[in-house]
């Protein structure tokens, strides 16, 4: 079932950002689809943007190598990085961070004043189908800010014959899926895309009825002109119905843990499955966007205010 909000139209992007977005460039050629869409991102949002590469600690370096050409070596290619994204969207803010050991814990040591970071979906080995490392779940759980994981084969489709963009939403009910759903409506009128919910099977009855309504007016409250599309999913779980309605899409959001999350201290089932083969770019949400904002303004709010 699909429901469209009436009186709705795609909006122009907002006003400018002063936080640098963050995305990490692991390897060049690996990470590339990831540092392109955050630079189309930041230049559609007219936010700032830093490229973030690491090298390895001194202490892991093999015999025989010179730290300081490993330091020249990273420098040279963030920085070509940089400047080769920066020709692609010209007025695009660009500048670049090199960080000597760990990327998972650069990016989030950075985390807490960055508006989202960027990171490559984590890659598989092609002969034994195992993942080589887990940068992105490991930001993804402990980041102090919205982290969006990009994969490496991301491009514009179909589903079903139908052309398909925007911003998907998973919504089930939960305190976060609130929250995600506000952050997606933020996205999308940012960039002025259309939103699509998406609430599949599995998600609790009595909870969606309660939340439902009020849900569709905070996002109409705020963003009245946004064009909205509502979808229940009866055939499909939660990771199918995502998976279905992101593939092709622009961003999907979910958050760090749903309605059936049994810690706080791991990721949701569903947010997990996901993260390993995203079906497109996909935003994770942390336990920021749930901090109380009494009657200031609501953390979505606070970013997009212009000082």
């Amino acid at each position: 079932m699909t429901t469209v909000l009436p009186a709705a139209t795609a909006t122009a992007p907002s006003a400018q950002r002063s936080e640098p977005m963050l995305v990490a460039m692991r390897d060049p050629a690996a990470d590339r689809t990831a540092v392109e869409w955050a630079a189309a991102r930041a230049a559609a949002l007219d936010a700032p943007l830093t490229v973030l590469h690491a090298i390895a600690d001194p202490s892991l370096m093999p015999p025989g190598r010179l730290y300081g050409d490993e330091v020249i070596g990273g420098r040279v290619m963030v920085g070509r990085e940089a400047s080769r994204v920066a020709h692609r969207h010209p007025g695009l803010r660009v500048s670049t961070y090199l960080h000597c050991g760990d990327v998972v814990e650069a990016l989030l040591g950075l985390s807490t004043a960055a508006p989202m970071i960027v990171v490559g979906a984590d890659r598989k080995d092609p002969a034994t189908g195992e993942y080589k490392g887990s940068v992105a779940l490991q930001v993804a759980l402990n980041s102090a800010t919205a982290v969006a994981v990009v994969p490496p084969s991301y491009g514009y489709g179909t589903v079903s014959g139908q052309a398909r963009g925007g911003v998907v939403v998973g919504v089930d009910g939960s305190d976060m899926s609130h929250a995600a759903l506000m952050r997606a409506a933020e996205e999308a009128h940012a960039a002025g895309m259309a939103l699509t919910v998406v609430t599949a099977l599995g998600s609790s009855p009595q909870r969606m009825a309660i939340g439902a309504s009020p849900m569709l007016l905070d996002v109409r409250t705020r963003y009245p002109d946004l064009l909205v599309s509502w979808i229940v999913d009866e055939l499909h779980t939660p990771v199918e119905a995502l998976e279905l309605y992101g593939t092709g899409s622009d961003l999907l959001v979910i958050g760090r843990h749903g309605s059936g999350a049994r810690s706080a201290m791991s990721l949701g089932s569903v947010t997990h499955t996901l993260l390993l083969e995203p079906p497109c770019p996909t935003l994770v949400l942390t336990r920021r966007e749930l901090e109380p904002s009494g009657n200031g303004p609501t953390p979505a709010e606070e970013r997009m205010t212009v000082p």
